[in-house]
């Protein structure tokens, strides 16, 4: 008798357990996505909340700017682009800026609205400066000048664009709303899963510029 009313306290408690397991708060989870992926900042709690390694987040978003810019414009040396991507991450933490709307939550799913003030690329004042910096190239370019020595001069000057774009552009004055969709993992119900990732990450990064 003793054994059966001790069964029935523990399968009791294990039931209160399993049920009282949910993720983490919507606001929480969705802000430490916002500030690993865009931000780089260093955000343990994401394994936590999604069983995600933020300093592998941080490393692989470097290693994917690097080797674009890389790929696009030789010659350019690997230690300027490394550091113009720390200088651009610099700006934009100073520049832009996002909030978080927690339009519906509960502890199987949320849907979240991030409110998003990115970087204005299209800029008329930085437009100018890109146009300056194109007109002068062109005047380097004689007609002595060696495919070679033209390659180098194109892609100097654009790597000098991408450069000041990067670290002069303002915030636009109107938000872009990105929505973020959450369901529970089935296997572990205190991490969430994102539902609708590439769509999210996609307009996530177009919104603030990336």
């Amino acid at each position: 008798m003793k054994k059966g009313i001790f069964f029935g306290i523990l399968c009791a408690a294990i039931f209160l357990l399993a049920s009282c397991s949910h993720p983490e708060k919507a606001d929480v989870s969705t802000k430490a996505l916002v500030d690993s992926y865009i931000y780089q900042e260093d955000v343990p709690e994401l394994q936590e909340i999604y069983g995600l390694d933020d300093t592998r987040i941080q490393k692989e978003n470097e290693n994917e700017f690097v080797t674009s810019v890389e790929s696009e414009l030789s010659g350019v040396e690997k230690e300027k682009i490394t550091q113009l991507n720390q200088k651009f991450i610099a700006h934009l933490k100073k520049t832009t800026s996002y909030t978080v709307d927690v339009k519906k939550e509960s502890n199987k799913e949320a849907v979240v609205s991030v409110n998003v003030k990115g970087l204005d690329l299209n800029d008329k004042a930085v437009q100018a400066k890109t146009d300056e910096l194109v007109k002068n190239v062109e005047s380097k370019i004689t007609a002595d000048s060696t495919d070679d020595e033209m390659k180098k001069l194109v892609n100097q000057t654009s790597f000098e664009m991408l450069e000041y774009i990067y670290l002069n552009s303002p915030a636009k004055k109107k938000e872009t709303k990105v929505t973020l969709r959450l369901k529970r993992d089935e296997d572990n119900h205190e991490k969430w899963e994102i539902k609708n990732e590439t769509e999210f990450f996609e307009k996530l990064y177009a919104a603030f510029g990336l």
